[in-house]
């Protein structure tokens, strides 16, 4: 797994390193978070494509780590594009909603994340929206 890019404390992007921001490969997929801009400066809204393991999960900690130091009110991660996750993006999705800032999960789901926060019984737990539309993105 490699680690391409990552954010500052700020927000901004640093390192060019590779393909694109906060990406990570491993021999079994590739995953990438991107930071969005948004109409609001406390709104970070965080772009999840790919397969989330524990080779790739380090791309959306980082990110989830650089939201928390900038002080973001409300941290939107749009899971639309993420077509797997396992045990440990569902520990990091938790730790994330532990934290302060509001962690607001955006679809729609793959089917198989959908499943796994139902049959964890977190999708009572974590504030869901349907699409960037209903969570006022749009």
């Amino acid at each position: 797994m490699i680690a391409v890019r990552g954010f500052a404390e700020d927000g901004a992007h640093q390192g060019l390193l590779g393909v694109g921001p906060h990406t990570c490969r491993s021999p079994g997929g590739v995953a990438t978070v991107t930071r969005e801009p948004t109409a609001s400066a406390g709104t970070w809204l965080l772009s999840a494509r790919g397969e989330f393991d524990r080779d790739t999960l380090p791309c959306l900690h980082s990110a989830l780590c650089a939201a928390r130091r900038a002080r973001a009110g409300r941290i939107v991660l749009d899971l639309s594009g993420a077509t797997f996750g396992d045990s440990s993006f569902l520990q990091e999705l938790i730790e994330a909603h532990r934290r302060p800032g509001r962690l607001l999960l955006v679809g729609p789901l793959a089917g198989q994340i959908r499943r796994l926060l139902e049959l964890t019984g977190m999708d009572r737990v974590f504030d869901l929206a349907d699409d960037r539309h209903s969570a006022g993105l749009v």
